[in-house]
C-alpha cells in the first residue's frame, strides 16, 4: 500500500471511528448510571442525521438547524426514560421486568425506522457538507488527498470526548453520575436527585447520538435502517475498550475504525467480517475490556 492510500484509509477509519466512539459513550454512561442501554442508540443517530437533512432542506440556518436536532433528540432521551425504561423499574424484582427494557429500547428503534421509511423512503441519502462549501472537497496532507468533512469530524469527535471526560470527572454533575452508579441508596442520602440524575443520563446519550448523526451525514449515505449496524459496532468498542473507561472506549474506536477501514481496503468483499472477528478474540480473551482496570471506575 502506498503512503498516499495508506493516509486516506487511515483517515477514513478515523472518522468512522470517531462516529463509534461518540455512540458508545452514549451506551457508556446509561450502562455506568442505570445498568441499562438504549439498543436504539443507533437509530437515535440515524433520526439526528435525517432531521438536519430535513431542516436543511426546509432552508433552516446550519446553526438552528443543529441546535433543533439537539433539543428534538433530548426530548427523545427523556421520553425514552419516562415511557419504556423507568416504568419498568416498579417490576425489577421480577425476571421478566429486569430485562424488558431490552425489548422496548428495541420496539423504539424499530418504530423509529419505520417513521424515518415512511417520511424520507427506504434509499439512501446524502447530507450537505457541514464545514466545506462542496461535497468531497479534498485536501493535500502529505500527497494524500483528504476529504476535509472527514478531518473535522475527527477533530470535532476528539473535542467531545474530551468534553465529556472533564463533565464526568470534573464536574458536579459527573460527580452525581458517579455517586448514583456507585450507590443510588447512598447517593439519595447525600441529596442527590437520583432519578433526575438516570433522565439526565439519557439525555446526554440522545444528545451525543444527535452529534454523531449531525456529524455522519455528510460523510456517507444515511437510510433509516443504518442504526442496527452502529449500535452493535458500538457496542463492540465499548465491549473492547471498557464499559467503566471512556478514554478506553476512544482508544477502541479508533483501533475498530482504523482496522475495519484497512480491512475495507484489501478485501471489499469480507471488509467488515474480520474487524468482528477480531472483536470476537480480544472479548473471548479479555471480556472485561482491554482498558477496563482504571481507578476512577465508581462500580
Amino acid at each position: 500500500m502506498e503512503l498516499g492510500n495508506l493516509i486516506q484509509v487511515l483517515s477514513g477509519g478515523l472518522a468512522m471511528g470517531a462516529i463509534y466512539v461518540l455512540v458508545a459513550l452514549g451506551l457508556y454512561i446509561t450502562h455506568l448510571t442505570t445498568h441499562r442501554v438504549n439498543f436504539g442508540q443507533g437509530d437515535f443517530l440515524m433520526v439526528g442525521a435525517f432531521l438536519l437533512l430535513l431542516f436543511r432542506k426546509l432552508g433552516l440556518p446550519l446553526g438552528l438547524a443543529i441546535m433543533a436536532v439537539l433539543v428534538i433528540l433530548a426530548v427523545m432521551g427523556w421520553l425514552l426514560d419516562r415511557v419504556a425504561i423507568r416504568p419498568l423499574d416498579r417490576k425489577k424484582d421480577t425476571l421478566i421486568g429486569a430485562y424488558s427494557w431490552m425489548l422496548t429500547t428495541a420496539g423504539v428503534a424499530l418504530i423509529l425506522q419505520n417513521v424515518i421509511e415512511l417520511g424520507f423512503g427506504k434509499t439512501s441519502q446524502y447530507s450537505a457538507p457541514l464545514f466545506s462549501s462542496k461535497r468531497d472537497e479534498v485536501v493535500q496532507v502529505l500527497g494524500a488527498g483528504l476529504f476535509l468533512e472527514e478531518i473535522l469530524v475527527i477533530v470535532a469527535a476528539v473535542l467531545i470526548v474530551g468534553l465529556f471526560y472533564g463533565f464526568m470527572f470534573h464536574s458536579r454533575w459527573g460527580k452525581a453520575i458517579q455517586a448514583v452508579a456507585f450507590n443510588p441508596e447512598a447517593a439519595m442520602l447525600l441529596g442527590i436527585h437520583t432519578n433526575r440524575v438516570k433522565v439526565g443520563v439519557f439525555v446526554i446519550a440522545s444528545i451525543l447520538a444527535a452529534i454523531a448523526g449531525v456529524l455522519i451525514g455528510p460523510i456517507v449515505t444515511i437510510n433509516p435502517q443504518m442504526g442496527l449496524v452502529l449500535t452493535i459496532k458500538a457496542l463492540i468498542v465499548a465491549a473492547i475498550g471498557g464499559f467503566a473507561n471512556p478514554v478506553g472506549i476512544l482508544i477502541g474506536g479508533i483501533l475498530f475504525g482504523v482496522f475495519e477501514s484497512i480491512s475495507n481496503y484489501v478485501d471489499s468483499g469480507f471488509g467488515d467480517l474480520y474487524p468482528l472477528l477480531a472483536a470476537l478474540v480480544i472479548i473471548a480473551i479479555k471480556p472485561s475490556g482491554l482498558f477496563s482496570e482504571r481507578s476512577a471506575d465508581v462500580r
